[in-house]
């Protein structure tokens, strides 16, 4: 930047020296045109003293004068003698003719007066020459005659000489004026030159005085900057277009080896870059002069690599390659464009930030397998307690002795809370592992707030303790959310008011804040507070508070955590604000307002089942339509809603149900999505078309967000998840008849080969030997899919898709979990991604004989059936 600002200063200091030197040029010039004109007019005057015209004319009028004289005298003699006449006549005629040829007396054509006078003159000459000139005696005879002509062209001559002398003096006046303003001029013009010299001399003084001070500036800097790259820690390569070494500081010398001597005048390419490196370099080198820009890829700060700092590799004389940071940059200097480099090795920044990367990864790795292991140990232990409980419910108390009773009421407690733990455990690692299924239903918030109070109002009142639900406002009544995980939360952060308050109060209050966007709750308490210390380390995971009514209760600290992770899931904040002994304020702030339809999602399915489903009252009996095409699953379905009290019509595919919902009137239609012909969409718009009221209930393997969406979108009122449970449909035909828009999950899948809960209940709702015979059938057509699939890899995919959408709901009928993922996954392949078939229809044999063997040890296939593969 220095030599460019050099530069940008000698630059200027030359435009201004070359136009000060074309001013005293022009200056000079106009001068030296003037006084070659006076000195021309000088030249004329002298001219005409040499010339003497006055004298001539003088003279012309003497020799006039003589001639007359002349003429009388050769009159006046008895013998006249005419020669001296002649003579004198020759002289006159010689004044008259200069008059007449001599430029000298050019000016005196010009006057009408003194032309007329030398005609005159002219003609008297013309006449008298040839007489004179004669032989004969005629010019004697004639003198008296000549004497009058002589003394008339005496007079001519005279009036000539006088006008000559006043036309000349003019002239000589004027050439005399003339002078005086060109010398004036020349004077002005000096001065003015000298003038100009003078600024320009003081111009030049103060030009000179800046280029001092700017070369002192520029030393100054320019040590400065030679101190800073002599002591930098970074070293500073500066080399010319051509890659030369032109500077190169300390700094480089201890990083790259090569002592300055060496360095200097070397190619940059062989110094630092490596070899591996070198031929790509000079290609971009080639290619840098090949385009003839001194500004090839430069941004606006002048940096040629691009902005910021650029990680490379470099090289130093011993050959080792090592990682640096380079900022390059470029500028103009005397010598032409230079690049300047900043290079710093960071081999142990990048060796410290390799070591921090595998502790990152080991600790990742580590948290990992610890949530793992919380998982699979919670998992492991819930189900034998699960088991213990369920066998302590085997227990008939009524026969028992009093005591035995009581141990029996202590053992279900502690199982119990034993479970409430291990679940708390396996809600945090599920939370944690994003794992966590979240819906968002429209649902009653005050309803919800009332059943909580409601439930815990017994437990309130054994603490002396009042529960008080604020008024609400109306639109609380219809919000949307996930009303299971904020009953989750609720439940939690009263209990928490009441376990920690004694003789008080516990107010629970819902606001709108800018609409349904945002729903504040608060559970408000009056018991003990909590110090602020503590409020700061209230929502981590195992944290207990160490009080007076904490020592009298029991928890694992992981309800808060819990609650927390909830409320982040679901969209909000939650927070707490407190302070010892004035009790206690919790709050959430949610999202509740309706969402498009095109929002909607379906939830994610969670990896495992946390238990049995809930099982809700059965809605009053109602006539049902149920479309599906696969037998097994209607048969199932068809008992379920029988066993409800529902009456059922069945219809096999689209087409069919279309008929039969016009033909009669039904409370419910529960609509396959997938079928033959015309699929369960196309079959509820043709409903739609004239009948907009009866809710319709999709019934899907599939409820991806995109395709749940679009099935509310088509004008069903819910979407249900197969497999189907009890609990489930009757959920959805609850919620469906109540007009709520809704996605019911069916039983959450995992890699487990048999889900024995849903095979328990399918057992428990059909008699033993129909649920055998569809078992057998349901093998008899796997053995056929199987067959289909072992084959070349098939070109009719539609075919294959909807063939393994079949067999995946009669899987998911009887608990084949694995079977059932499968073969989800190989209908998702065949219609999207044909590529992924191969691998999958490979897996398909295995997990069809572990399945197999599964429901062989059950007892329900003989051991003489087979799965083919």
């Amino acid at each position: 930047m220095i030599n460019k600002a050099e530069n940008d200063s000698g630059e200027t200091g030359r435009m201004r020296r070359g136009l000060t030197a074309v001013i005293v040029i022009l200056f000079i010039t106009i001068i030296m045109l003037l006084v070659m004109d006076v000195r021309k007019q000088l030249e004329r005057l002298a001219y005409a003293t040499s010339d003497n015209v006055q004298w001539f004319l003088g003279q012309a009028e003497t020799e006039a004068l003589a001639l007359e004289l002349a003429a009388h005298e050769a009159l006046h003699n008895e013998a006249p003698h005419t020669g001296a006449l002649q003579t004198r006549f020759d002289v006159y005629y010689s004044r008259i003719d200069t008059l007449r040829n001599s430029p000298t007396f050019e000016p005196l054509h010009a006057h009408p007066r003194v032309l007329e006078n030398l005609d005159h003159i002219d003609q008297f000459l013309t006449k008298w020459v040839a007489i004179i000139d004669a032989k004969d005696n005629s010019f004697a005879q004639s003198l008296p005659e000549f004497a009058r002509d002589a003394s008339a062209a005496q007079d001519a001559t005279r009036n000539v000489a006088l006008a000559g002398i006043a036309i000349f003096a003019e002239i000589r006046t004027g050439q005399r004026n003339s002078i005086s303003q060109t010398l004036t001029r020349i004077a002005i013009l000096t001065i003015a030159l000298v003038t100009v010299l003078i600024i320009v001399v003081m111009a030049m003084f103060r030009l000179a005085q800046i280029r001092e001070q700017d070369a002192q500036t520029n030393l100054e800097i320019s040590e400065r900057m030679e101190a800073i790259i002599a002591t930098a820690q970074d070293a500073v390569v500066v080399t010319d277009r051509k890659g030369r070494v032109v500077e190169y500081n300390g700094a480089a010398e201890d990083m790259f080896g090569y002592p300055r001597e060496v360095a200097l005048g070397a190619n940059i390419v062989d110094l630092i870059i490596p070899e591996e490196f070198r031929a790509l370099h000079k290609e971009g080198l080639a290619q840098y002069h090949r385009a003839g820009l001194s500004r090839l890829q430069e941004d606006s700060t002048g940096r040629l690599v691009g902005p910021g700092i650029v990680q490379l590799e470099a090289q130093n004389q011993e050959g080792r390659v090592f990682p640096v940071d380079l900022t390059l940059a470029r500028t103009d200097s005397r010598d032409g464009e230079i690049f300047v480099s900043f290079i710093r090795d960071i081999s142990t920044r990048v060796q410290a930030e390799e070591a921090m990367r595998d502790a990152r990864d080991r600790a990742i790795a580590g948290e990992k397998q610890k949530a793992d292991l919380l998982a699979v140990m919670s998992h492991e232990m819930r189900t034998p307690l699960n088991g213990l409980l369920g066998t302590l419910d085997l227990f008939e108390p009524d026969h028992l002795p009093k005591e035995d009773r009581h141990y029996l009421s202590v053992m279900r407690k502690s199982g119990q809370i034993l479970l409430g733990h291990v679940n708390d455990v396996l809600d945090i690692s599920r939370l944690d592992a994003g794992k966590m299924s979240m819906q968002n239903q429209s649902f009653d918030l005050i309803e919800l707030l009332q059943d909580i109070l409601d439930g815990q109002r017994a437990r309130a009142d054994a603490r002396g303790n009042d529960l008080i639900l604020s008024p609400m406002q109306p639109e609380l009544h219809d919000v949307f959310s996930d009303p299971d995980r904020l009953r989750q939360v609720l439940l939690n952060l009263v209990g928490n008011a009441i376990k920690f308050t004694e003789n008080g109060q516990v107010i629970v209050e819902a606001e709108c804040h800018h609409g349904l966007g945002e729903v504040e709750i608060r559970v408000i308490d009056t018991g003990l507070g909590i110090s602020q210390a503590d409020l700061d380390r209230v929502f981590g995971d195992f944290v207990t508070i160490d009080s007076s009514y904490a020592r009298s209760n029991t928890g694992t600290g992981l309800g808060l955590g819990i609650s927390q992770r909830l409320v982040t899931a679901l969209g909000g904040k939650m927070g707490a604000e407190s302070e010892l002994g004035d009790g206690s304020v919790f709050w959430l702030r949610l999202p509740m307002a309706r969402p498009a339809i095109g929002d909607m999602e379906a939830p994610a399915l969670p990896i495992e089942s946390t238990g049995k489903d809930i099982l809700p009252e059965a809605p009053a009996p109602m006539s049902v339509l149920l479309v599906e095409d696969n037998p097994t699953n209607r048969m199932v379905a068809r008992q379920l809603l029988e066993r409800d009290g529902h009456s059922v019509t069945e219809a096999v595919d689209g087409a069919e149900g279309v008929a039969k919902a016009r033909d009669a009137e039904f409370d419910a239609i529960l609509m396959d999505i997938s079928m033959p012909g015309m699929d369960g969409i196309t079959a509820t718009g043709h409903i739609r078309q004239s009948d907009s009221e009866t809710p319709i209930i999709a019934t899907t393997a599939h409820a991806l967000p995109t395709e749940a969406a679009r099935f509310i979108g088509a004008g069903m009122n819910a979407v249900l998840v197969k497999p189907l449970t009890k609990a489930t449909l009757r959920q959805a035909m609850i919620d469906a008849v109540t007009a709520k828009l809704i996605i019911v999950p069916g039983m959450p899948l995992s890699d487990d080969v048999i889900n024995q809960d849903l095979l328990d209940e399918l057992l428990e709702e059909l008699p033993r030997e129909r649920a055998l015979d569809l078992l057998e059938k349901f093998s008899a057509e796997m053995s056929a899919f199987l067959t289909l699939s072992t084959q070349e890899l098939p070109t009719d995919f539609d075919t294959l898709g909807k063939e393994a959408h079949r067999m995946a709901g009669s899987a998911g009928v009887f608990g084949a979990n694995r079977l059932n993922l499968l073969l989800r996954d190989i209908q998702t392949a065949a219609q999207e991604s044909h590529a992924e078939l191969p691998p999958l229809l490979a897996q398909l044999p295995p997990v069809w004989s572990a399945t197999y063997r599964e429901f062989q040890l059950l007892g329900l296939v003989t051991d003489t059936a087979e799965a083919k593969p």
